[in-house]
């Protein structure tokens, strides 16, 4: 499969997962704000946007399964700075809140910025690599 496909092909399960999560968290936050739903029904919806995030995930990972060794090992380092960003970020965090008394994050930022770090990381390994196209 080319590069082309694969990100068609990712892309097709990308968009959709993203649309039903937004719509799924909106739909949670209008429940939730009529405050007539009883808790445990609540905690079952609250599960819904992260079934979403979870095929985004399992559809970044058939992606870089289905790319070419080089570009699938420029993807692995990528990801290697998304996770040592997030790690060191929730551990320096994490202590903050725990210690000094900080605000505390939510923790569903951290898939976010795992993301964020690992988009920015591919850019710039992409770039470094001479990777035309900037498929992600």
């Amino acid at each position: 499969m080319t590069q082309k496909q694969a990100h068609r092909r990712y892309m097709k399960l990308f968009v959709p997962a993203m649309a039903m999560y937004v719509l799924s968290m909106i739909g949670f936050k209008l429940a939730k704000k009529t405050g007539s739903m009883p808790e445990p029904l609540m905690y079952g919806l609250a599960v819904i946007p992260g079934i979403f995030v979870l095929i985004w995930i399992w559809g970044h990972m058939r992606y870089i399964t289905e790319l070419d060794e080089y570009l699938r090992g420029l993807q692995v380092r990528a990801i290697l700075f998304g996770m040592a960003a997030v790690m060191a970020g929730a551990t320096v965090w994490g202590l903050l809140e725990e210690l000094a008394g900080a605000p505390v994050i939510p923790l569903f930022y951290i898939v976010p910025g795992f993301y964020f770090v690992y988009g920015i990381a591919y850019l710039i390994i992409g770039k470094r690599a001479g990777v035309k196209g900037g498929y992600l």
